[in-house]
């Protein structure tokens, strides 16, 4: 890795971009394609970020991102003007499934966050219980006043995220028991979000439901409405081969179009980039270290997250032909003797993986990966996370496989296995993080012209100010592309 400086940027582009994970690639291909100069800087000998491969038992699979929710049109608009339409795949419908203390399930098809949009379902009571399910059916007739003034800004209801924006836990927990709480949505956010249900902004995890609930008086009816609005279909899709082929396809893309990509370059002062605007493709703690010299930016929220380790392992095992478990599992906070907050069994939620592993190893093997690291776990007190060892993170998944599938899975049928660690930044699905990402963005909006006559126009985009997941992070990265080309 080197540092940019000014002998290297001497011939400028009229618009860098730092960082060279999908936000910084979707924002230079929305320039590039407009014939806007781009230059683009990756500290990383890859560009990517979190979307990467790896290899195990000689198949390469996706070491990080493996799937895009389909819940908007903008990732398959990219992948269209890429001309990869065709490698859009969709994952086995078997769903995945919920590991409780007391029993194995099915989710429930029909919810969101966990959150169902039928509380008496036969699926549900199995999971609630009677009395749990009754207490959930409960939100279909109660009044919705309290709800009503939060929106308002006055802060009822208690719990609530920020004005007009309250937590998931709280708005469970009120409308439908504890026991929604507690079996359905705290395994899905705390495996997914990597979040306490208390502490996760629902408009911000779950867009337009809140606002569905007030209008259908129901927090059931406006899930099922939000789920009768999203497009049909899966609610996932990915690309044959794992999701490694849009960057691939984009970095070659970029480079016809002229875009100079300079990987293993860390930018660390902006002044070398000789660049008008510069957008910053990075996590809040690295822009305000990189845009503190021209931007009076609120240091609210810019605190790095543990992290995530994700254990992949190819296991010789015919006996999981059948998917026991689906295409994987949830795992509530409270089941005792299992480390693992998720696992997802890859070869049987994506048929491309399969098929490749047989080609590679013959009939009966099969792809899992493990994730570990929940918002709360004590690690002083041994629970395992990022900062665990490879060691004690490979021996815990060898057990914690067999657990969690409800089949002996011994040592000798793991053929190959890896640990794949994620840090960055996440308050995105905090209280109030919405209003800090817009407090930041208009303070870079507004530090040019004041102290920052003489250097770029900044501008910020990403997962830390878009939210999780390609849905978002595509269409805002490119949308702040437009503001470029709009303001030249």
């Amino acid at each position: 890795m080197t540092s940019a400086t000014r002998a290297e940027s001497a011939a400028a582009a009229r618009t860098a971009v730092v960082g060279g994970g999908i936000a910084g690639l979707a924002a230079a291909w929305e320039l590039a394609r407009a014939g806007v100069p781009v230059r683009l800087y990756e500290a990383s000998d890859r560009l990517g970020g979190a979307i990467a491969p790896h290899v195990l038992a000689g198949v390469e699979v996706d070491a990080g991102a493996e799937a895009f929710a389909t819940r908007s049109t903008a990732v398959p608009q990219l992948i269209e003007e890429l001309g990869l339409s065709d490698q859009v795949v969709e994952p086995n419908p078997d769903g995945a499934w919920l590991q409780l203390p007391d029993l194995a399930s099915p989710l429930p098809a029909t919810g969101i966050l966990g959150i169902p949009a039928d509380p008496t379902a036969a699926e549900v009571v199995a999971i609630l219980g009677q009395e749990g399910a009754r207490r959930a059916a409960e939100d279909l007739s109660r009044p919705m006043q309290d709800w009503t003034s939060v929106a308002a800004g006055a802060g009822a209801g208690g719990g609530a995220a920020g004005v007009g924006s309250p937590s998931v836990g709280a708005v469970v927990r009120d409308r439908m028991g504890q026991a929604v709480l507690d079996r359905l949505v705290t395994p899905i956010v705390s495996g997914v979000h990597s979040a306490h249900a208390d502490d996760l902004d629902m408009s911000n995890a779950a867009p337009g439901l809140f606002e569905a609930m007030l209008e259908q008086g129901s927090l059931a009816r406006a899930v099922a409405q939000v789920k009768a609005a999203a497009p049909a279909g899966s609610a996932v899709n990915s690309l044959e081969g794992g999701l490694k082929t849009l960057v691939a396809a984009l970095e070659r893309r970029l480079r016809e179009l002229g875009v100079e990509i300079r990987a293993g370059v860390a930018v660390t002062d902006l002044s070398v980039l000789d660049a008008e605007h510069v957008i910053l493709a990075v996590d809040g703690p690295q822009l305000m270290q990189l845009a503190g010299p021209y931007a009076d930016l609120p240091q609210r929220g810019t605190e790095l997250g543990r992290g995530v380790a994700l254990v992949s392992m190819v296991l010789k095992a015919p006996e999981l032909d059948a998917r026991p478990r689906g295409t994987g599992m949830l795992v509530a906070p409270s089941v005792e003797g299992v480390g693992a907050k998720a696992m997802t069994h890859i070869s049987a939620k994506w048929d491309w993986a399969s098929r490749a592993l047989t080609q590679a190893l013959g009939e009966g093997h099969h792809l899992v990966r493990l994730s570990y690291g929940r918002v709360d776990d004590d690690l002083a007190a041994g629970a395992l996370g990022f900062a665990s060892s490879d060691e004690q993170l490979l021996q815990a998944a060898a057990a914690d496989v067999g657990t969690l599938f409800g089949l002996p899975v011994w040592r000798g049928q793991i053929l190959d296995a890896d640990v794949v660690r994620w840090q960055k930044a996440l308050p995105q699905a905090s209280a109030g993080h919405q209003q800090h990402v817009a407090q930041v963005r208009d303070a870079l909006a507004q530090s040019w012209g004041a102290q920052n006559r003489s250097g770029p126009k900044l501008y910020a985009v990403g997962s830390w100010f878009a939210g999780t997941g390609l849905a978002r992070v595509i269409p805002d990265a490119r949308a702040v592309a437009r503001l470029i080309m709009n303001d030249s």
